[in-house]
């Protein structure tokens, strides 16, 4: 009997070393393969201090994480594009420090460099001009342009010294949205289908790196777009299935190919139906039953190829000083699940765009519940709401989560379109402000737009109150308090801001009479700015975090200086 216990135990401590994360595994797994559970750094608009890198890396290895992707861009000092290179680049030796700091906690560093799409950090040079897939877009390179991959393979071996040895190389190739042009340009001169332009520039710039024995990974978005060509894709390039905007129960799912978009159930066509039917409903399509949400990876995995799912902790739609906390949690959690417990998946990576502004700080919730969840596999997102508040703040109840969820909806001039934002970091112009309300009044939604924006402010409002409470409350976490609140004080001002701009194009308005109450906001605006200057000092280099404090704030002030008068 005592000899039968101390096997079963040699045995169970033998699966909790190969599994230490208690990540669930299918039979058809190999103990040591464990799942991927990573966090993408974006360096597109925010450059990252060395140290608040390092800072953060600790904290995502202490919360189960395994595999960081670094989306560098123009953030290092590269040799084969000198042009793609920040004022606050880090050298080489810098980025290798931090390279060195995830290694020992553990991390695996996965290097990004976009080799299709998102190339507008090398294709607004004049040098790359010639390189771009449409001549008045600097978004995409041209896949049929016999010095796109040359380069690109120069670069690739770049990243490689740089990051030293490993398994995984990530080659963007998402929102190709130019593919069209090049299919129906000159320069296709062998005819191929925009499906066909894709699958073998992707093949193409994949297979040096297959010969160095590393794995290529590619975002799944133009794969599945363009499935007609599926065929045609090296099984051996991983996929990193994304989407945003999806969680169980909300009773939507997207759509790829024909009928594209979020679509419910019986929004389906049958032509979705012949394509995923088998995906959407694995079980039967019987009454009461909705599409399974994360289809897609489903689709892909019996494909051939190997799948990651991707939420997000931040993304377009979210307001610039905060994000949708409640959606993001939502989408984070089950699409976490779906990627460790799924068979043939494997695994996750929560996604961050810096492009959106607002600092992991106000992303921790999601951040951390990637990392709670492959720690706790069983556990309910009620569960983690619950762990969540006491673990960082010594709270009980759901006053946190109510309190950010209030600070979710945008209003005018508080996210990255309504600011003219984006990752071409282009110049705002200076009379932004006005240009919008001229085209809100065009559009026929300018009263729409003001009893949205009074809405927003009264529920800013409600949530800097509970902030308020809350911080005075709170055992812990104070500096993660802090900056929700600061984000709530921004947002009430934001939105008093936008009502008064947009009110100032009404008819009768009296500008006389409004001048104190401008100047008033603009004061209040001034000293907010800041105060996030100073927070952002921290964390962010300083020509870029110079860039993003503009981007958040001068638009909107220059036109309420001309409210607030001399």
């Amino acid at each position: 009997m005592r000899s039968t216990i101390l096997s079963m135990a040699v045995i169970l401590l033998t699966l909790i070393a190969c599994n230490p994360m208690g990540i669930a595994q299918t039979s058809s797994e190999q103990p040591e393969a464990r799942r991927m559970v990573g966090f993408h750094i974006d360096m597109n608009m925010a450059q990252y201090r060395a140290d608040y890198l390092k800072r953060w890396l600790t904290d995502l290895a202490g919360r189960g994480y395994n595999t960081i992707i670094w989306e560098i861009e123009d953030g290092v000092e590269w040799e084969t594009v000198p042009e793609a290179r920040q004022p606050d680049a880090l050298t080489k030796d810098v980025f290798r420090d931090v390279l060195a700091h995830a290694r020992g906690l553990g991390l695996e560093n996965i290097p990004l460099l976009q080799t299709l799409g998102h190339g507008e950090y090398v294709l607004q040079h004049d040098r790359y001009r010639h390189l771009r897939a449409h001549p008045d877009d600097i978004t995409q390179y041209d896949p049929l342009h016999p010095e796109v991959v040359p380069l690109l393979n120069a670069w690739i071996l770049e990243y490689i010294e740089l990051f030293g040895d490993i398994r995984y190389f990530h080659i963007g190739a998402d929102e190709a949205r130019q593919l069209g042009y090049v299919q129906q340009s000159d320069r296709n001169v062998d005819g191929l289908s925009v499906s066909q332009i894709f699958m073998r520039h992707i093949n193409e710039v994949s297979q040096p790196l297959l010969d160095r024995g590393i794995t290529p990974i590619i975002w799944a978005d133009m794969v599945l777009h363009h499935h007609q060509a599926i065929g045609e894709l090296s099984r051996e390039v991983m996929l990193f299935d994304w989407m945003y905007d999806i969680w169980r129960g909300n009773g939507k799912v997207f759509l790829w190919g024909e009928n594209r978009g979020l679509r419910a159930k019986e929004q389906l066509t049958p032509g979705n139906l012949e394509l995923f039917g088998q995906y959407l409903f694995p079980d039967g399509d019987g009454p009461g039953v909705d599409p399974e949400t994360f289809y897609s990876a489903d689709f892909l995995a019996d494909k051939g190829f190997p799948i990651v799912t991707c939420p997000a902790s931040s993304s377009f739609g979210d307001n610039v000083f905060s994000p949708r906390h409640e959606r993001h949690l939502r989408n984070t959690w089950d699409s976490t699940a779906k990627g460790l417990t799924a068979p043939r998946l494997r695994g996750v990576v929560l996604t961050s765009w810096s492009v959106h502004q607002h600092p992991w700080e106000m992303q921790h919730a999601h951040i951390a519940a990637t990392g709670y969840l492959s720690q706790h596999p069983d556990a309910t997102i009620d569960d983690y709401r619950a762990w969540y508040a006491k673990e960082m703040f010594g709270l009980r109840g759901h006053r946190f989560w109510e309190a950010s969820e209030l600070l979710s909806k945008p209003c005018l001039f508080t996210h990255t379109r309504s600011l003219g934002i984006n990752k071409a970091c282009p110049s705002v112009p200076k009379d932004h402000v006005e240009t919008s309300i001229r085209k809100i009044i065009a559009d026929g939604t300018f009263e729409d737009e003001i009893e949205e924006t009074r809405q927003r402010r009264r529920e800013y409002a409600q949530s800097l109150d509970l902030f308020t409470e809350i911080r005075q409350e709170a055992l812990l976490g104070d500096e993660y308090l802090a900056v929700w609140e600061l984000a709530a004080r921004n947002l009430v001002n934001r939105a008093e801001a936008s009502e008064l701009l947009l009110l100032s194009y009404s008819e009768g308005f009296d500008h006389a009479e409004h001048r104190d109450q401008a100047r008033d906001i603009l004061g209040r605006m001034r000293a907010l700015r800041a105060e996030y200057e100073t927070l952002y000092t921290t964390m962010i280099r300083p020509t870029r975090r110079a860039l993003m404090i503009s981007y958040m704030f001068d638009s909107v002030e220059t036109a309420l200086a001309q409210l607030a008068g001399p």
